[in-house]
């Protein structure tokens, strides 16, 4: 019974996984964890009540390293280890004891609870390698799976071509998803549904390879009727229609990384093909699959592919994509935490310390898996990762090359090909950190071991995996799957639960003006978000700032405390800790609270603006203006808050120059705060030199334009003001706007043969502009 649940479970997961939107939430991550868990412990109870064997796992010892590698990440250890191990998690941690006047142990781990959640993640992958490996043993078992991947795969993506085409943005026909993806299928990421379909693609070509109907030396329509007269025809024809629908929404993806990635592990695939020697009739129906492959996406529309290749160049035609930036800050991470990393699952976190550019977006991943492992577990981490792909390719092709069943050389040439191609795409995407792609990863790789060692003839032995001779290696694989089953269980319970009261009040925001009975109930809230889920730093974070509010001043400084200490690279916190600090006269720690905000944040002008205040209120002007000036260049939005802070601190016009970037924008707001305080030379000079820096922009904006203009024909200054629109136009020569405002001015002057001429370009800009056919047509009356 409990192995018959085990297989229900098995199936279900691996069906589950891709439809519940890729896995990439907490309920359908909580799923798929405790699923698995349940599936493998069920496995376990069975071995051991019917005395069953249990087999050795290729790669399994790496794996389980690997596990006990993030859980070493996560102890705390003595301060002088972890100073030896990752000078740069112990600066982080040391400040944070400054900051909370504690002395305790630290962890390698710059975030306890994001290691924790990967820890339980990847142990839920090799659980599930371990139950496929072993249930699929038998050679039922697995033709039953991979004949249900080949329908699955099919049905799936025939389903996500048709909603590709027919709606907008609708995860599974029924989800609305951001309208910044490009949605396929389940997924909100179309990259990562090509990442699943690269996946299943090559299994299932094996499978149609191995189906292919045999037909003796005949002519073409004897042989057509004896294909469709054997047995295994029907299966061959589904089956390949399932290959060519996937292939095909591969490339409807319009997934960069996974299109080349896909052609790639065709011509390994062929290349194995090769090597084995396979029947000529396969290498013609692999050429014969390339070219319908090719016709039928053309029949989509080969121009949306070259299309999305051709976005890879800017304006300027030269090859740029953002991830580029993402890597370089990657790598300069790496060399910050070159052995041990920063910690499993940290990414996020330490990311923004080392952000060379400002965006509004937050990025949770390096979009490449090698890089984002090296940064978070080290050399470590990517030798005990790199060494369980190299035992299990060394363990099962070792097998495999004495292999003489079809079917097993087919499916292990699927399988293999299939990982390879996904190793492909993850330079330059994320796809292992996709709960259902990264399980299926591991799930591939069990069936290339099932495929590789399992007997498919009468006559063979069932497996030639060697099984565990050792009861003590049995009970105890045993006892570690119940701990981490369980485990598991309350981990996702205290999560989901914490989540839930959370989901309540993470939308309020709370002021002075807020009745003290509503902050009670959002401190109630958030009381029991943190009851059930104390490693959440978000819960104690909220109950600090409900304390203050309420006055409770002793309350809101213990949970500002936790707050950090569980989360001690959150500027926000820190930022938040640090107005509560100057408020209550602890003005050293609240300057380091301060410092480190803006640190950790790089690309917040916030962080960097309530540093530059603190240092002017601490007199120290230098400083002050040096985070002022880099206020400015994260956001030119900030002047008129410089510009204060600074006429506040008293800062004199000769020193406040060296806090106005040389960037169009906060140069024309100094001109005009200039020309207010009756500096009118200073501010020509300055509106001037804004032109300058304008000339030499690839793109600069028509309005900073309009304000220089504006302030010369205020002054009466027609010469400037001609300049200026002058220069405008060399700028930006398809600007009907500058056109007809240069009219204008020629216009108004009487030079009208001019001003004719530049309202007709205006017309040939913009037909139906009226004050440019107004303006003719009183011309030329």
């Amino acid at each position: 019974m409990s192995l018959k649940l085990s297989k229900k479970l098995f199936f279900f997961l691996f069906i589950f996984s891709p439809l519940a939107f890729g896995t990439t939430e907490p309920w359908s991550y909580a799923i798929m964890e405790i699923g698995t868990g349940l599936a493998c412990l069920l496995f376990f109870i069975s071995v051991f009540k019917n005395q069953e064997s249990l087999y050795q796992v290729p790669g399994i010892i790496p794996l389980l390293l690997f596990l006990f590698y993030i859980l070493f990440q996560l102890i705390p250890l003595p301060p002088f280890i972890v100073e030896y191990l990752s000078p740069q998690a112990f600066t982080i941690h040391q400040t944070t004891n400054q900051l909370l006047d504690m002395d305790r142990w630290m962890t390698i781990s710059v975030n306890f609870k994001a290691g924790l959640s990967e820890f339980f993640r990847y142990s839920t992958y090799v659980m599930f390698y371990i139950l496929t490996v072993q249930l699929l043993r038998k050679k039922e078992t697995l033709q039953a799976t991979v004949l249900t991947i080949a329908v699955f795969g099919g049905l799936l993506a025939f389903s996500s071509i048709l909603q590709f085409y027919l709606t907008e943005n609708m995860a599974l026909w029924f989800r609305y998803s951001p309208i910044n993806s490009i949605v396929v299928g389940p997924y909100a990421n179309h990259n990562h549904y090509a990442g699943l379909m690269e996946l299943i693609f090559p299994v299932v070509l094996g499978v149609f390879l191995f189906y292919r109907p045999r037909i003796g030396n005949t002519s073409v329509l004897k042989g057509i009727a004896e294909i469709f007269s054997q047995e295994k025809a029907n299966i061959h024809i589904l089956i390949g229609a399932s290959a060519l629908l996937i292939v095909i929404s591969i490339f409807v993806s319009l997934s960069r990384g996974a299109m080349i990635s896909t052609c790639l592990s065709l011509i390994l695939f062929i290349l194995f093909l090769l090597k084995r020697k396979i029947s000529k009739g396969n290498t013609i129906l692999m050429l014969g699959v390339v070219i319908l492959t090719a016709l039928s996406i053309g029949w989509f529309g080969w121009d949306q592919v070259i299309e999305r290749f051709a976005k890879l160049k800017n304006a300027q035609g030269i090859i740029y994509e953002a991830r580029l930036d993402f890597w370089q800050d990657s790598q300069n991470i790496i060399k910050q935490y070159p052995v041990t990393g920063s910690g499993i699952g940290t990414f996020p976190h330490v990311y923004p310390l080392h952000r060379s550019f400002t965006s509004p977006y937050f990025l949770s991943h390096a979009h490449n898996d090698y890089l984002e492992l090296l940064v978070e577990g080290g050399l470590i981490g990517f030798f005990l990762a790199a060494s369980f792909l190299l035992t299990l390719f060394y363990k099962t092709y070792k097998v495999f090359s004495k292999r003489r069943d079809a079917f097993s050389i087919y499916l292990y040439i699927g399988c293999i090909t299939a990982m390879v191609s996904i190793l492909f795409h993850s330079f330059t995407d994320f796809n292992m950190h996709i709960g259902a792609n990264g399980l299926w990863f591991f799930f591939i790789a069990g069936i290339a071991v099932s495929a590789a060692n399992t007997g498919l003839r009468k006559q063979s032995q069932e497996t030639r995996l060697v099984p565990v001779r050792s009861l003590t290696t049995k009970i105890s694989s045993g006892v570690m799957i119940f701990a981490i089953v369980i485990c598991t269980v309350l981990y996702n319970f205290s999560d989901l639960t914490g989540r839930f009261y959370y989901s309540n009040i993470k939308n309020f925001s709370m002021s002075t003006k807020t009745p003290p009975e509503i902050i009670k109930k959002i401190q109630k809230v958030a009381d029991l978000a943190y009851c059930f889920d104390p490693l959440q730093a978000e819960y104690p974070f909220i109950r600090a700032n409900t304390a203050w509010f309420l006055n409770d001043l002793k309350s809101s400084k213990s949970h500002f405390v936790s707050s950090i200490r569980l989360n001690p690279l959150k500027s926000r916190h820190l930022h938040r800790f640090g107005v509560f600090l100057e408020t209550h006269g602890e003005l050293k720690k609240a300057q380091l609270a301060y410092k480190k905000s803006m640190l950790y944040d790089q690309s917040e002008p916030k962080y960097t603006f309530q540093y530059a205040s603190w240092l002017f209120s601490q007199k120290d002007f230098t400083q002050g203006l040096e985070y002022m000036h880099k206020t400015l260049l994260l956001d030119e939005k900030y002047f008129s808050k410089v510009l204060t802070s600074m006429v506040v601190a008293g800062i004199n016009e000769t020193d406040m120059k060296h806090a106005i970037p040389d960037m169009p924008g906060p140069s024309i707001e100094y001109a005009n705060f200039l020309s207010k305080t009756g500096s009118i030379k200073e501010a020509v000079i300055r509106y001037m030199d804004t032109l300058d820096l304008l000339e030499n922009q690839k793109e600069p904006s028509r309005s900073h334009f309009f304000k220089i203009y504006r302030f010369f024909k205020n002054h009466n200054d027609i010469k400037n003001a001609m300049d200026v629109i002058k220069r405008a136009e060399i700028k930006l020569p398809m600007d009907a706007s500058i056109k007809i405002t240069l009219a204008d001015l020629y216009y108004q002057q009487g030079i009208f043969y001019k001003a004719l001429d530049k309202y007709d370009h205006a017309l040939l800009l913009d037909p139906g502009n009226k004050k440019a056919l107004r303006m003719i047509k009183k011309i030329n009356q």
